[in-house]
């Protein structure tokens, strides 16, 4: 008996912290800031889907800063630090840092109207450093909008919303953009010439019966 009572003993600070860390983490959520609002920790939150998230930045700004990630491109570290406009967590700005001497270097913004599904890199314009694709939602559309980092500054050079959007592999990349309401299929290329992506081809998404 002094045994099981002993144990019971020692359990009670434990489920005491587990129940403060609960009361606490559901008054985070009820704050409705921007944090919570987009932390995986609350439900219903609108998140940021960027797989290099980290907790081990901030940089202040006003309004504040929700959501940040941190990016190795071509031996630099980049920061992407997400803040809501207008109070709206479904559109967003994503200002890009440039990490030196210590801090951190604002090179550039880019405005994301939706929620956020996928961030990633690839080599699309032929630059020295990757691009940045950023891919969100915003009502019944998907949108692919393209970062390029060159001179130490940012260059959004594509923005494009349809049914939907992928980069294809094909003998060079193409962005293919499938629109079922106007019955059409776009592809996109980059011409290096003219140091933007133009379209390539174009044909219905449905053919007639």
């Amino acid at each position: 008996m002094k045994l099981v009572l002993a144990i019971v003993v020692a359990l009670l600070p434990c489920h005491a912290k587990a129940q403060q860390q609960q009361t606490e983490q559901a008054g985070f959520c009820e704050s409705r800031t921007p944090q919570a609002l987009h932390s995986p920790k609350c439900e219903l939150a609108f998140v940021v889907q960027d797989l290099h998230r980290t907790d081990n930045v901030k940089i202040p700004h006003e309004p504040v800063y929700h959501t940040y990630s941190r990016w190795e491109l071509d031996g630099r570290a980049y920061i992407f630090a997400y803040r809501d406009i207008d109070q709206r967590p479904d559109d967003m700005m994503a200002d890009i840092y440039l990490a030196a001497s210590g801090g951190y270097k604002r090179i550039g913004s880019i405005e994301i109207t939706g929620m956020v599904t996928g961030v990633s890199t690839a080599n699309l314009t032929g630059g020295n450093v990757p691009d940045i694709l950023f891919q969100y939602e915003g009502g019944e559309l998907h949108y692919l909008t393209i970062v390029r980092l060159s001179g130490g500054r940012v260059q959004q050079v594509f923005r494009y919303g349809a049914s939907a959007i992928d980069v294809l592999s094909q003998p060079k990349p193409v962005i293919e953009a499938t629109s079922k309401v106007a019955n059409l299929v776009e592809q996109f290329a980059w011409d290096p010439h003219a140091a933007k992506f133009r379209k390539i081809e174009q044909h219905p998404f449905r053919t007639s019966q």
